[in-house]
């Protein structure tokens, strides 16, 4: 409900057909270059669940499970707001137990919400100049050594012991594979954004960065209407208006998540016994 509200107000006074042109303006070689980084970033989530998978010591690696239970989560994710539904994942692995499936399911999950907040803590050091660098830098620094320093955290759960070992090997990749992935999603931007109008890679990178902070808030399904609303107010800055900051986010959302959802949706229904 909260989703269809928003998505009214987000279109509310903006004309669809506006929207429908400026995503037409995308042109053949453009869509594909934004279908490989797609591709790119479904295999890089992949290898983080796989490695998430692992931080449990006595999983035994199954590459066909890790891949059918991955792309069951593409679908699963629309049904909650937050995707938090994707965690049904879990169900299509065999490990030494579901407890062990979520932790691995949370790891991955906050390396990459912990990547969306450290490029929106970044794109706002570099935006808003009145952010003062004496609480600011400290809190950022934090922030940036989160992945590394969060391995305490299994001190205060009796049962973790057995995981700390391996997250602390994996949390560095982790994070570089999110970072990774963070940064393939803004250039994916920047091609639909310079197919429509025209901005330079550093305002893209703040505004976009700024932007997708609204996928760490789990109050819409997707986040749609959300991730619009916070394009529409950043990319306002850069020029664009409403239909093409709308039109952007659509774009990369149906390359991103609804293709990848159906691919994801036929594995479950052969695979839903």
């Amino acid at each position: 409900l909260l989703t269809a509200v928003i998505l009214y107000f987000v279109f509310r006074g903006i004309e669809l057909r506006l929207v429908l042109e400026s995503m037409q303006k995308l042109s053949l070689g453009v869509i594909l270059l934004l279908i490989l980084g797609s591709f790119l970033r479904h295999l890089i989530q992949l290898t983080a669940w796989k490695l998430a998978l692992r931080i449990n010591p006595d999983y035994v690696p199954d590459a066909s499970a890790e891949l059918h239970s991955y792309l069951i989560g593409l679908p699963l994710a629309f049904i909650f707001p937050g995707g938090f539904a994707s965690m049904g994942r879990i169900l299509w692995v065999k490990n030494t137990s579901h407890v062990a499936s979520a932790l691995s399911f949370v790891v991955e999950r906050a390396i990459l919400t912990w990547a969306m907040v450290t490029f929106a803590a970044t794109a706002a050091m570099l935006h808003f100049p009145g952010i003062s660098p004496l609480w600011g830098l400290p809190i950022y620094l934090l922030l940036i050594t989160l992945p590394l320093w969060s391995r305490y955290l299994f001190h205060f759960w009796k049962q973790g012991e057995p995981y700390r070992n391996q997250y602390t090997k994996s949390a560095p990749l982790l994070a570089l594979l999110q970072v990774v992935a963070a940064l393939i999603a803004l250039s994916q931007y920047w091609l639909i954004l310079n197919s429509i109008g025209s901005i330079s890679w550093l305002d893209n990178f703040k505004l976009m960065s700024l932007t997708n902070f609204s996928n760490t808030l789990p109050i819409t399904l997707a986040g749609l209407g959300l991730r619009e609303s916070f394009a529409i107010h950043f990319l306002k800055e850069a020029g664009f208006v409403a239909s093409q900051a709308i039109s952007a986010t659509l774009s990369l959302f149906l390359i991103q998540d609804v293709l990848p959802a159906l691919i994801g949706l036929t594995v479950f229904w052969k695979k839903r016994k």
